[in-house]
């Protein structure tokens, strides 16, 4: 080999070291704390995996985040935070039936649960959270209730003209919103970790 293909040879095995080593270094998870902490979310299109992100993100980013329809295992989390979103008045089904099946082996971690829903936080709201709590078989130290999102092109045709006709019934105009703030998700997560 001459001198000038193994210089290449060199800085090229060493540019890739560097780049794999960069790429280890860019995980998520900048700040791992004492607990392992993990968010747990049921969404039908996609609000609450949002919140939940953005909860993780105010937290440091020291949550790990599972959608429940990956069926993630849950022992070797410390403490755990469940969400969902809301729909016709119940929580996500592949949620529910999740806590059903698994919800006793973590409820006691449970530190935190919250829910997103077109009604906001308002009582009917706060009963969804509670509604939460009863299916987790937990008591939290911290709720949460977000206001939702609609993105009408995003609804499967069933649930378009459910959302429709909620729409006339209240006499309000069928548009897309979002009242979703990743500020709010934010100081959320900042304020679980205050309680803990």
């Amino acid at each position: 080999m001459d001198r000038r293909t193994f210089l290449k040879t060199v800085v090229a095995a060493g540019g890739a070291a560097f780049f794999a080593t960069r790429a280890f270094a860019l995980k998520f998870f900048p700040n791992p704390g004492k607990k392992k902490w993990a968010v747990l979310f049921g969404s039908r299109y996609g609000s609450t995996r949002d919140a939940s992100l953005w909860i993780s993100e105010g937290m440091g980013g020291i949550a790990d985040v599972f959608d429940v329809r990956e069926n993630p295992d849950l022992s070797a989390f410390d403490a755990i935070i469940v969400g969902s979103g809301i729909y016709m008045g119940k929580i996500d089904p592949p949620l529910a039936a999740y806590l059903a099946k698994n919800g006793s082996a973590f409820s006691n971690r449970i530190k935190a649960l919250f829910v997103v829903c077109g009604q906001g936080d308002t009582p009917t709201g706060q009963g969804f959270v509670e509604g939460l709590a009863k299916a987790c078989g937990a008591k939290p130290v911290i709720t949460k209730v977000f206001p939702g999102r609609l993105t009408k092109r995003l609804l499967n045709a069933e649930d378009y003209k459910i959302e429709e006709e909620v729409a006339k019934k209240y006499k309000q105009p069928y548009e897309d919103y979002d009242r979703l703030q990743r500020k709010d998700c934010l100081k959320f997560g900042e304020e679980i970790l205050m309680k803990e």
